[in-house]
């Protein structure tokens, strides 16, 4: 199951978590800030020990994470750092060890459930020891930064990134007459017709924000305000962007992947029942387990309206507002997203490294993913607030059923917004 997936269908765990979480960080997150300046960095005598955990995806990953560690400890001797893998469940794990006070000083936190955490008080804000280490934010994207930011604060540094591109069958699009892929959803549209006529599925697409959303900002749309923290799922400019996929949904040019026998798009594209699909980097190692053969191009994700909009999907290092040593824990979250570490991340192939001056020593080895890194620079972060598990079964449950039942974008929007407001106060 590729990460974002995998952290998404937790999430509702996450909500049930975080509740027990909620007001237990605030006098710990107040410690933090009036230690960011205390600087214990430990001695040869009294060295200072800090535990990192991981969502490690398996041994390369955790090697990886070990050996950067090792980095550290060389640079900085006095300090002595575990590594934790969580269990199966890590996002269940790292709650119960939070709301404990027992929780690793630093760990990994998906962009999508970010805001749920750090709205509760248990993760520790990183503003006073980034202007304390002078941490430079311009070697990130802004998208990534902003990724992990709650009312104002910087709470994580992301480690990782990717977004959406558009894979394409040539074979397939050969067939219909098409010699490049499109590079609008306008030229989409076109090809698309081409391919139907031909019997041709053109893009297998789930029914899902996490997909379509960038359809919405490409119109003008937003279905969340993070500055008020408000889902605006009945803005009327929100209308037209949705409008979009449902038009194409209905015109058979937007497939959704069970139609196709697949539990995600990239199974009916493996087995050649699809032209193109539209996904992130984690389409590459699945293709070259289930249809190495398989020749595809891998482009931008289509720009619509002059506008190239696109979804993030990033991971962070975050700390807990209980570490008992913040100045240090700060210390090792800055190095293990920094240039030494990226770079290591970078060589190893595992992950787009976050930290833009390193990418190009990643891309030399993999040049088949500069369209995910392109995307990054004009992406919105797949996330939704503290109730983004809501929101993201309230706008999907009510766009199926809009697929359904063919209804109007408004009445999608507004059966969204009422089952979001119903879920919240309950």
């Amino acid at each position: 199951m590729r990460k974002w997936q995998k952290w998404s269908s937790v999430a509702a765990t996450a909500v049930m978590g975080v509740g027990l979480l909620a007001g237990c960080g605030s006098q710990s997150t107040s410690n933090s800030s009036t230690n960011a300046s205390a600087q214990n960095l430990g001695t040869a005598s009294n060295p200072v020990n800090l535990t990192v955990g991981i969502a490690s995806s398996g041994p390369a990953e955790t090697t990886l994470v070990n050996n950067q560690v090792k980095a550290f400890e060389k640079q900085y001797p006095n300090i002595h750092v575990t590594v934790k893998p969580f269990s199966g469940n890590e996002l269940q794990d790292l709650q119960a060890e939070l709301a404990a006070h027992t929780a690793p000083d630093i760990f990994y936190v998906d962009s999508s459930i970010a805001q749920q955490l750090e709205s509760s008080g248990a993760i520790a804000p990183l503003d006073n020891y980034m202007k304390q280490d002078n941490f430079q934010t311009s070697a990130y994207e802004t998208s990534l930064m902003k990724a992990f930011q709650w009312q104002g604060k910087q709470y994580g540094i992301p480690k990782d990134e990717n977004s959406l591109a558009l894979e394409s069958n040539m074979t397939l699009l050969n067939k219909a007459g098409i010699q490049t892929p499109p590079k609008t959803w306008s030229e989409f549209e076109t090809d698309a017709a081409k391919l139907k006529a031909k019997g041709i599925a053109p893009l297998a697409f789930p029914i899902d924000v996490a997909r379509y959303y960038p359809f919405v900002l490409n119109f003008g749309g937003s279905y969340y305000d993070a500055a008020s923290n408000k889902v605006t799922f009945t803005n009327s400019a929100n209308d037209a962007g949705l409008n979009f996929f449902l038009k194409n949904e209905r015109e058979g040019y937007l497939v959704n992947p069970s139609n196709l026998g697949g539990t995600w798009a990239g199974v009916p594209f493996a087995q050649g029942k699809v032209a193109m699909v539209a996904e992130g980097a984690w389409l590459i190692p699945s293709m070259q387990q289930t249809a190495p053969n398989m020749k595809y191009t891998i482009t931008d994700f289509p720009t619509q309206n002059g506008k190239a909009s696109n979804m993030v999907y990033t991971v962070a290092y975050e700390m807990a507002a209980s570490s008992k040593n913040p100045a240090a824990a700060a210390k090792l979250l800055f190095f293990l997203t920094g240039n030494q570490a990226e770079q290591m991340t970078a060589k190893s192939g595992l992950a787009i490294p976050s930290y833009v001056p390193d990418q190009s020593v990643f891309l030399k080895s993999n040049p088949s993913y500069q369209a995910f890194v392109d995307g990054v620079k004009n992406g919105t972060a797949y996330q939704f607030g503290p109730s983004g598990n809501n929101f993201v079964n309230a706008i999907n449950a009510a766009t199926q059923a809009g697929v359904l039942k063919n209804l109007s974008p408004s009445a999608v929007l507004s059966q969204a917004q009422s089952t979001f407001q119903s879920q919240n106060q309950q």
